[in-house]
């Protein structure tokens, strides 16, 4: 009960003063960069307080410049940190619109250069995608989910189809993740991070460069099966794509 209460007074006091050092940083720092460095120790002090323990297996040989597309599986609000400790590129998330519009929090993201999607204007989101395939082709990596949100079982859901048109648009490899225990640690809907231990597997990246959209189905069946198999599932090929 102690840890619980010490848990939620450190998120919302490293949130705070996390976000009011970000908009700092924004000013002084035009590229985002110094906003990712507080995000990833915003996230150990979250991850460090309730006890949890990350283990990283990073199988991926990463060009030291080169960007990539980055997608992990999604089961836990506890991702988004662990993907920040454990990913040692420069990258920048692509998050649903709805996180801007959050006091502080939204206004860091902006400040970090984070890239948000209306997904409930068509056009606005295609928009978001090609700005982000413009900032791939200069040089930027991104974090995608490819399920879209959380998943509410903890088993790998179906898969939307925007990052892939986004990858093959730039032309970037992408790097499959593995995450597994978030789910168990901090369950949708639960307030509190629970002290536990989760595995992040960071995977070879898949080349994309001389694709087009008639690949891309094959390209998602090929990525999700990737991180199914590192999560102990079976691939479920028949439910890969979400419709």
């Amino acid at each position: 009960m102690i840890r619980a209460l010490l848990s939620t007074i450190s998120f919302v006091a490293a949130t705070i003063a996390g976000s009011l050092g970000a908009l700092v940083a924004g000013v002084i720092d035009k590229s985002g960069d110094m906003v990712l460095v507080l995000a990833r120790l915003w996230s150990r002090v979250i991850l460090g307080v309730p006890g949890v323990k990350l283990n990283v297996t990073m199988r991926a040989r990463l060009e030291p410049g080169r960007p990539y597309i980055f997608m992990p599986n999604h089961a836990s609000m506890v991702d988004i940190w662990a993907v920040f400790v454990a990913i040692p590129a420069s990258f920048r998330f692509i998050a649903k619109k709805q996180l801007s519009r959050i006091p502080l929090f939204g206004w860091a993201m902006a400040a970090g250069r984070f890239i948000f999607i209306d997904r409930q204007n068509a056009l606005a989101a295609r928009r978001s995608m090609d700005e982000a395939a413009r900032r791939i082709r200069s040089g930027q990596s991104v974090v995608i989910f490819p399920e879209g949100t959380r998943t509410r079982t903890g088993r790998l859901g179906p898969f939307k189809k925007g990052g892939f048109h986004l990858a093959i648009d730039s032309g970037v490899a992408i790097v499959p993740v593995a995450i597994r225990g978030s789910h168990a640690v901090m369950p949708p809907g639960s307030p509190l991070i629970r002290a536990g231990t989760v595995t992040i597997e960071v995977d070879d990246p898949i080349p994309t460069d001389g694709l087009d959209t008639t690949e891309r189905d094959a390209l998602i069946q090929k990525v999700r099966g990737r991180i199914a198999a590192m999560l102990g599932e079976p691939p479920e090929s028949a439910a890969a794509v979400a419709q």
